[in-house]
């Protein structure tokens, strides 16, 4: 998952979705379901996939940006054959793509699953030491006491909900990779119990593993048509219950700002001399400080300038602007705006100003149909989860799936403190993601396909 905080909505009761009914379909019971059986496996998968370095680069523009999310999408693969899955592929950009057939002898919505290989650039992921801590009693969890780095509920308070509760750090010298190989973990555990338990019913289900997410190219290559899905789930998510069903509204701004300083500076008084630095500093300083990322949070959006550039007479400034609105989404424009104008006006003899926008995603709330989210909300209550519908402070693959045609909001994966030394996985939040997953199959199993006009 792209490092983007998450924001808590509400707690959500979900209403029954169109031809679902109230009726709980007892998979459990008609699989004999097994909760230690399901973590056993979960961790044990966990533990593998973390031993294959799968850090992704922005230094280069090839996809996928690292060898070693070669490595991991041709295991998955190997491992998706073994569990009966079909139409296994791995395309040149190393997606992993393949098909579980359908048991319900109905015409169902095909639904897909999505994580990704990568994991994050901020700290490395290579000759990752997973340390296993088995129910968790509460205090400090040790990482590594030689460098002091702890987890308790200061630095970590999701630890509060997580006694008993088996969880998995690293050595202190590494990122984890839970984001996300626990999202990989749960899926290709979903597999093989839909293997071992051909009497559980469901519809097509199609699985799809992608590199580079946390570059930003994570499904820049990836063709929904032929995916073949009607709807989808990225599992790249957080805390027990949460459900993302919203994003940032994304621009971008650029700003040109060409002075005069091809004289003496100490001639400067009496000639033409236009400071394009100074320009650039004024417009800085003129952006809302109160609309910074350090200075809002939740629903409120910001202005972030990103770098300033010289070269010569040209100063160019790249900046974002996100907004959960488009309302909030004008007023930060027009505050830009304000500011470029007032430099514009202070009667320098500058060559050339230039103020442009680009658009570059929109809130996917706008576009995922009500019964993609109220069906997960209703698998998590069958499950005895509280649903909590999430606003992603960032993008996700699932935002831009959905304005590819595709709606795919984001579920749970029982990761925490991405991105860091610190990150870890809690297996029982794991294995309610599993659950969720595989009660949400069956639920999608007595929807009927829509007919396309």
């Amino acid at each position: 998952m792209q490092k983007a905080l998450k924001l808590l909505v509400c707690f959500c009761c979900a209403v029954l979705p169109l031809g679902v009914a109230a009726q709980q379909l007892d998979w459990k019971s008609v699989t004999r379901y097994n909760k230690a059986e399901a973590k056993k496996q979960l961790t044990q998968r966990f533990v593998e996939y973390v031993a294959t370095d799968t850090q992704s680069s922005d230094k280069t523009a090839t996809v996928p940006s690292t060898p070693g999310q070669k490595k991991l999408a041709k295991a998955l693969a190997k491992e998706l054959k073994k569990y009966g899955a079909k139409n296994v592929k791995v395309n040149n950009y190393s997606i992993v793509t393949a098909e579980i057939p359908a048991n319900n002898g109905k015409d169902s919505p095909v639904i897909g699953l999505f994580a990704h290989l990568d994991t994050a650039l901020e700290a490395s992921g290579k000759e990752v030491k997973p340390q296993v801590h088995k129910n968790f009693q509460g205090g400090n969890i040790v990482i590594n006491a030689e460098k002091q780095i702890v987890l308790n509920q200061t630095n970590s308070p999701q630890l509060s909900r997580a006694r008993g509760h088996d969880i998995i750090t690293a050595s202190g010298d590494t990122l984890l990779g839970a984001d996300d190989k626990a999202g990989i973990s749960i899926i290709m555990t979903l597999v093989q119990y839909l293997y071992d338990h051909p009497e559980m019913e469901h519809g097509t289900l199609k699985i799809a593993f992608t590199p580079d997410e946390e570059t930003g190219m994570g499904v820049e290559k990836f063709d929904v048509p032929s995916f073949g899905a009607d709807y989808a789930y990225t599992v790249d998510g957080g805390d027990l219950g949460s459900l993302t069903n919203e994003t940032f509204s994304a621009k971008a701004f650029t700003v040109v700002f060409e002075g005069l300083r091809a004289v003496h500076p100490g001639e400067a008084m009496n000639s033409p001399f236009a400071d394009n630095l100074l320009m650039a500093s004024d417009f800085h300083t003129l952006l809302p400080r109160h609309r910074r990322p350090e200075t809002t949070s939740l629903r409120r959006g910001f202005i972030l300038t990103d770098s300033i550039d010289t070269v010569g007479d040209r100063t160019e400034i790249k900046g974002i602007i996100r907004a959960f609105s488009d309302e909030e989404m004008q007023d930060l424009v027009n505050e830009v705006t304000r500011a470029f104008n007032t430099v514009k006006s202070m009667n320098y003899k500058g060559k050339n100003f230039s103020l442009t926008f680009t658009d570059q995603y929109k809130n996917m709330n706008s576009v995922l149909p009500e019964k993609v989210v109220s069906l997960a909300k209703l698998a998590m209550e069958q499950e005895e989860i509280t649903p909590v519908l999430t606003a992603a402070r960032g993008g996700t693959d699932g935002s831009q799936l959905s304005f590819m045609g595709l709606p795919t909001p984001d579920i749970f994966a029982g990761m925490y403190n991405i991105h860091s030394v610190r990150e870890y996985a809690d297996v029982d939040v794991m294995e309610a993601s599993l659950r969720t997953l595989l009660r949400l199959s069956s639920l999608w199993s007595l929807q009927e396909k829509e007919t396309q006009p």
